[in-house]
């Protein structure tokens, strides 16, 4: 897995906006929501993301993952090195913490993005 890859994934998800934030994330973003989140200057490339409340223990423990820093306490993971992990896994967990930040957007705003 590379930074291009998820880079893909991410932005082949509808309605994603990518940002540079903290002089070195890579963010992206569903109704200015993060889902995903790249440290660029971390070696080697980690990756996070948000995971349900039921999957954040499991998940958090595994091989080649840790409850995100700053982020934990919103269920949030971190994959310590991307290049440790299948495109498949990692895809399943973006789409995943995709659907979940989706889900909890108004109304109004899921309304606007089917106009």
């Amino acid at each position: 897995m590379d930074i291009e890859k998820i880079d893909k994934i991410c932005k082949d998800l509808p309605h994603v906006e990518v940002e540079i934030k903290w002089k070195s994330d890579l963010v992206y973003m569903v109704a200015r929501k993060m889902f995903c989140v790249i440290d660029l200057e971390a070696i080697p490339t980690s990756v996070a993301f948000k995971v349900s409340n039921e999957d954040f223990d499991e998940i958090s423990t595994q091989i080649n993952f840790k409850p995100a820093p700053y982020f934990a306490q919103h269920k949030w993971v971190t994959v310590i090195n991307i290049s440790e992990i299948s495109t498949i896994e990692l895809k399943k967990h973006i789409v995943k913490s995709y659907e979940l930040v989706k889900a909890k957007l108004s109304k109004k705003v899921l309304r606007d993005f089917d106009q």
